[in-house]
C-alpha cells in the first residue's frame, strides 16, 4: 500500500496515548493514533481508577497534584467535545489501619507535605463506621481524605479519543500489530498488521509495557517491564453501596458511579501474561472481604488483569529520544497512569510542539 504522511503518530490506545492525542489535537494538530487492539482495553481497563496518589516521592507528587487539579475542567471539556462520560466522581477515600504499626504509619501522613493540600483527617475506631458503614471489625482507625476522586480508566481513554476526533484527530484500532519503521538515525513512521505504512515527522510511543518490544525492533532499549495486576469487578447486593474508596494492606475497593465496585489488587511478575487467575482472585478476596464483609455476598461481574509498565526509577519516561530522531516516549507510569494522564498529555504535547523541556529525571536516556 502507498505510504500516508502525518505530522505526529501516537502508538498506543491506553489512557496515556489517548491523552497525548487529545492535547495534540487541542493545540491544532491533526495527529493519528494507532492501536493494535481496542481503545483502553489493557491496563487502563483493569485499573481501579483512583486519582489521588499518596507518595513520598516529591517529584511524583508534584505531577500527581497538578494532574488531580486538572480533572474537573478537563472532564467538562471532554464531555462537551465528544460526549463520552469518563465516570468521574468526587468520592472520599479511607486508608485503613489494621494494627498498631499501620496506625502509626498512617498517622504520620497527617503532616506529610505531599498530602497536606488534600486536608487528611484521622478517624478513630468509634467514628469509622459513620464514614463507611460497611466496614468490618478489627480496624483501628483510618486516614480520611474527603477531596479524593475516581474515574474509569477505559471510559477516560474513550473520552480523550472522542474529543480528539471532534478536533480533527484520526484513530485506527484493531490493527493486530504495529511496527516502527527506521531509516538510518531516524524513525520514519509505522507499519500496521495489514501492511499499511504511515509516515510521520514524529512517532510518540505510548504503548505501556509493549513500548519495550516495539522499540527494540528499531534498536531502542526502553527501561520498562511488565508488572501484572489483577482486580475484580463486583456488584454488592441490592441496597448496599460503599460511600468511600477503601485502601488497606494489600487491598483496594473503589465504588463506581454505575453501582459496580473494583476490588484489588495483586502485583505479580508474570511476563506478558495478563490472564486473570484463581490464585489472583483468591488473594484479592482474602484481603478485601475482612475489610468489607458484605463482599462475600457480592456478584462477580468480571475478573480483570492488566500489565503495569514499571521502570527502574519508579518514574515515567517522557520526551524525545536522544541519538535517534523522529521518536518520543511516554511510558512507565506503573500504577499511576490514570491519575497522571492529563498532566502527561499536556506536558508531552507542549514538549513536541513548542520544545518545552521535560524535567531531567523523566527524560529518556
Amino acid at each position: 500500500m502507498p505510504a500516508r504522511a502525518n505530522s505526529i503518530i501516537v502508538v498506543g490506545g491506553g489512557v496515556i496515548g489517548c491523552s497525548i492525542l487529545y492535547f495534540l489535537a487541542k493545540r491544532g494538530l491533526r495527529p493519528i493514533l494507532v492501536e493494535a487492539g481496542d481503545i483502553g482495553s489493557g491496563a487502563s481497563d483493569a485499573a481501579a481508577g483512583s486519582l489521588l496518589v499518596r507518595t513520598e516521592d516529591q517529584r511524583l507528587h508534584g505531577l500527581a497534584e497538578a494532574s488531580f487539579e486538572m480533572f474537573p475542567d478537563l472532564v467538562s471539556e471532554l464531555m462537551e467535545l465528544g460526549g463520552t462520560d469518563p465516570m468521574y466522581s468526587r468520592t472520599p477515600r479511607l486508608d485503613l489501619a489494621l494494627g498498631e504499626e499501620g496506625e502509626g504509619e498512617l498517622k504520620g501522613w497527617l503532616d506529610n507535605p505531599t498530602l497536606r493540600s488534600f486536608n487528611p483527617e484521622w478517624v478513630n475506631v468509634d467514628d469509622l463506621r459513620t464514614v463507611e458503614p460497611l466496614l468490618g471489625p478489627g480496624i483501628l482507625g483510618g486516614l480520611h481524605i474527603e477531596s479524593s476522586a475516581i474515574v474509569s480508566g477505559k471510559q477516560l481513554a474513550c473520552a480523550f479519543v472522542s474529543a480528539a476526533k471532534t478536533l480533527g484527530a484520526e484513530v485506527r484500532t484493531r490493527l493486530r500489530e504495529v511496527r516502527l519503521l527506521r531509516r538510518g538515525r531516524r524513525v520514519t513512521g509505522v507499519q500496521t498488521g495489514d501492511g499499511e505504512v504511515w509516515e510521520a515527522d514524529l512517532v510518540t510511543l505510548a504503548a505501556g509495557v509493549w513500548s519495550r518490544p516495539i522499540a527494540a525492533a528499531v534498536g531502542l532499549d526502553v527501561d520498562v517491564a511488565p508488572a501484572k495486576g489483577q482486580t475484580i469487578r463486583l456488584r454488592l447486593a441490592c441496597g448496599e453501596h460503599m460511600r468511600t474508596n477503601v485502601y488497606g494492606p494489600g487491598a483496594i475497593l473503589v465504588p463506581r458511579p454505575d453501582g459496580s465496585l473494583i476490588a484489588g489488587y495483586t502485583i505479580e511478575s508474570a511476563g506478558f501474561d495478563c490472564t486473570p487467575t484463581v490464585s489472583g482472585v483468591r488473594h484479592i478476596l482474602d484481603h478485601t472481604v475482612p475489610l468489607v464483609p458484605a463482599l462475600a455476598g457480592a456478584a462477580v461481574e468480571r475478573p480483570q488483569a492488566g500489565l503495569r509498565p514499571e521502570t527502574s526509577t519508579g518514574l515515567p519516561i517522557l520526551g524525545r529520544v536522544p541519538d535517534l530522531e523522529g521518536i518520543a516516549l511516554a511510558t512507565g507510569h506503573y500504577r499511576v497512569g490514570i491519575a497522571l494522564s492529563p498532566i502527561t498529555g499536556r506536558m508531552v504535547a507542549d514538549h513536541l510542539i513548542d520544545g518545552t523541556p521535560i524535567p531531567a529525571e523523566l527524560r529518556p536516556t
